[in-house]
Parts: structure tokens; C-alpha cells; sequence
């Protein structure tokens, strides 16, 4: 293509479609046990405290490498880090396909993990090389409504496939596809327009040129900033909860305590990820055109945490009124959406990325610790009471969390959607 303008404008979307579908996956992959729990407890023989640490090991390396990931794509650029965590996910894929039992299960849980840790941060990254500034957030909000795609496919398109399909078959196809796409990452995406002989659509900015050589600093003040840490708890207590519930026992739950049957419940658990998907477009437009932050978010993590209540109260609900619930839950669980915002207006421009990444790593912290959790107290009760019993009782943890999160969004400082770095704490 010898217009350079129309070159910019493929190698862009190009790029971005490829990144974009590495992010997919990584949400298809973290939920994606709700909807195997009976499949993978039969095969391994894996009791509720063992298939919650299968699934939380998932959630394990993946808070390991959020802020880690920030530094390295600053270093080495998206298209090094996505094509090697993909071929890295796609190996962990195909042993996970073959695993013999659960510990196994858990290794290759670790390595997909690993590798899918990437994608969300180098999409960031790429974004703001590759498209104007005026066009970031949207873009922002594109890609997690995207990303949310996955989590959908994790229940019940999976439920319906795994009828037809051994869960074997399905990862071991899934295994080869992740494989193509890191070639085709590898081959195809460009860290920036100068790589492909075109004019930069930024100039780089001194601390790209210098990129990597003052991490340590910049982390250790985000770090020590009081105003990032609401945003972490924040995280840690409704993103957890949430990635906790829906990507292993939300299905297990509804089938227990409802008596839904297993694709009734996965569509339940597909509605709440679609509706957080639009939760987070619509808070963050919400949030922009007031100029607000603090109000928003302390809104949405009340309503979440009330909407909680018919499922754990045992309300007898009807099918539109589950679905209805559902909807809630899942949109109103989007408060955590407008941590990143205020990570970045809270810290120094030149350090977003880390600030995004710190905060982050309270979502994927609270997903480990509430699968891991909840699965311990199944174990443990179902000695005495029935495991539908046991698993209703430990449920209980999400909407105790909800109010961790709550507490934490009162303690959030009002940014008036703008960068305030440089005010006095």
C-alpha cells in the first residue's frame, strides 16, 4: 500500500485485532473452570479445595506478573512479549488438554497463566503508540468490552461445545489456534509506525527513549502514594469477588442452590460478564461527563453489594427475575472499572502504566484468594452438611469482600477526572 496514511490505518487495526484476540483468550481462559468443574472433578478426581486451587492458580501468576509485564513492555515492546506469552499459553493449553490429574492441571494452569498475562498492558501500550491521544479512552473501553467476549465463550458456548466435544478435544484445537496466533503476532504487529517506515503518530516521549532504566524509582513511588491503594482494595474486594465467582463457582452454585440445570447456569453466569462488559462502557462515560470519581464508584460497589442478597438469602426468584439479577450483578460489579482512571490521575503521568498495574493486581489477588478460599470451606463443611450447603455458605465471601471494596471507594481521592499528581496529598 503506498498511501502512507492507509498503511497506518492497517497496520494498526491489524495490530490491534491481534493483540485484542490474545485478551479474549485470556478472559476465556480464566473462566473457563465454571463451566468444566463436574468435567475436571470426575477426570482428576479433584475435590472442591484441590479444583479451587487448579483455577487459582490461574489467577496466581497472573497477579505476579501485572506489574512486571508494565516494565518489560516498556523494554522489549508488545509484539516480543504477546508473541511469547502466547506460544507459552498455548503450550500451557495443550498440557492442560493432556494433563493426567489435578496437579498437573495446575502446572499448565500456571504456564497459560503466565503467558496470558500480557496482553491486557501491551494492548495499552500499543494503543497509545498507535492511535491519537483523543481516541485513548474510548479505545480503553472498547478493549475490556472486547476482552468480556471470552468470559462469554467461557460458559455457555463451552457448556454446548463440551456436549458435543471432550474437554480434551476442545483445548487441544484451542492449543493449536493460540499457536497460529503468536506466529501471526510475531510476524504481522509492529511496536511502532517508525518500525514499519512511518511517521510517528506521538513523539516519543523521553521517558520511551529512556525506557526501562528508572523502573525501580518509579514504582517505588507509586508504591508509596497513599491515594493508589483504594484502588487496589477496591479490586481486590468486588473485581475478586466477581472473577472468583463467575470463573469457577458461579456455575456450581446456581446448580446447587437453585437447581438450575448446567447450561441454565452458564447462561446466567454469561449474562453477568456480558452486562459487567457494558457496565464498564457506561460508567466510564458516566464518570467523564460529570467530572466525578469517588460518587460513581461508591454507587455501583453499593448496588453490587445489595444485589448479592436474593441469590445468598435464598429469595425464590422466577427465570426472567434470575436473568434480571444477573444483569445487576454483573453491571453493577463495573465499579472497579474506574480504578485505572484514578491510578493514573492520582500518580504521575509518566508512571500510568505501572500505577495501572498496581492496582490491577488487587483484581487478580482477589480472584485467587476467593476460588482458593471458597473451595477450602466447601472441603471442610461438606464433612457435615451437603456440598450445595457448603458451597452457598461459602459464597458468602463475595458480598463480604463487596464491602471491603465499598470501605475502600469512601477512602478514594476525588481526581475531578483529572491528574492531580502534582497536589499535595
Amino acid at each position: 500500500m503506498s498511501d502512507p496514511q492507509g498503511r497506518l490505518l492497517q497496520l494498526r487495526w491489524i495490530g490491534y485485532g491481534l493483540l485484542v484476540a490474545g485478551f479474549v483468550l485470556a478472559f476465556f481462559h480464566r473462566n473457563s473452570p465454571a463451566a468444566m468443574a463436574d468435567a475436571l472433578a470426575a477426570d482428576w478426581r479433584a475435590g472442591p479445595a484441590l479444583l479451587g486451587g487448579v483455577a487459582a492458580s490461574y489467577f496466581w501468576i497472573y497477579t505476579l506478573m501485572q506489574v512486571p509485564t508494565g516494565i518489560l513492555v516498556d523494554q522489549l515492546g508488545p509484539r516480543r512479549i504477546v508473541s511469547l506469552g502466547m506460544a507459552l499459553a498455548g503450550a500451557g493449553t495443550l498440557m492442560f488438554a493432556l494433563a493426567p490429574d489435578a496437579g498437573w492441571g495446575i502446572a499448565a494452569r500456571v504456564l497459560m497463566g503466565f503467558g496470558l498475562s500480557f496482553p491486557f498492558i501491551c494492548l495499552m501500550k500499543f494503543s497509545a503508540v498507535w492511535f491519537p491521544e483523543r481516541q485513548f479512552a474510548t479505545l480503553s473501553g472498547l478493549t475490556v468490552f472486547i476482552g468480556n467476549a471470552g468470559a462469554v465463550l467461557a460458559a455457555t458456548p463451552l457448556v454446548w461445545v463440551m456436549a458435543h466435544v471432550p474437554w480434551r478435544g476442545v483445548f487441544m484445537g484451542l492449543a493449536g489456534f493460540m499457536l497460529v496466533l503468536a506466529v501471526l503476532t510475531w510476524r504481522l504487529v509492529r511496536d511502532r509506525p517508525e518500525h514499519a517506515g512511518l511517521p510517528p503518530v506521538h513523539a516519543p516521549t523521553a521517558q520511551e527513549r529512556g525506557a526501562g532504566m528508572h523502573w525501580r524509582e518509579g514504582l517505588r513511588e507509586v508504591l508509596c502514594n497513599r491515594r493508589t491503594w483504594p484502588g487496589f482494595v477496591l479490586n481486590f474486594g468486588l473485581a475478586g469477588g466477581a472473577f472468583g465467582f463467575a470463573g469457577l463457582w458461579g456455575v456450581p452454585f446456581l446448580e446447587g442452590s437453585y437447581g438450575m440445570a448446567k447450561a441454565e447456569a452458564a447462561t446466567q453466569i454469561s449474562l453477568l460478564v456480558a452486562a459487567c462488559a457494558v457496565g464498564g462502557l457506561i460508567i466510564g462515560r458516566i464518570s467523564d461527563a460529570i467530572g466525578r470519581r469517588r460518587p460513581v464508584m461508591m454507587l455501583w460497589a453499593a448496588a453490587h453489594t445489595l444485589l448479592w442478597l436474593p441469590w445468598l438469602l435464598h429469595w425464590s426468584l422466577s427465570a426472567w427475575q434470575h436473568s434480571l439479577l444477573s444483569v445487576g450483578l454483573g453491571f453493577s460489579s463495573a465499579a472497579f472499572a474506574l480504578t485505572w482512571a484514578v491510578a493514573k490521575e492520582v500518580n504521575a503521568p509518566r508512571l500510568a502504566g505501572i500505577a495501572a498495574g498496581v492496582v490491577n493486581t488487587g483484581a487478580f489477588l482477589g480472584g485467587a484468594v476467593v476460588q482458593q478460599a471458597i473451595g477450602v470451606w466447601v472441603e471442610w463443611r461438606s464433612t457435615s452438611i451437603p456440598a450445595a450447603e457448603a458451597l452457598h455458605e461459602g459464597v458468602w465471601l463475595v458480598p463480604a469482600g463487596c464491602v471491603l471494596a465499598l470501605l475502600a471507594a469512601l477512602c478514594v481521592t476525588e481526581t475531578y477526572a483529572r491528574n492531580i499528581s502534582r497536589e499535595r496529598a
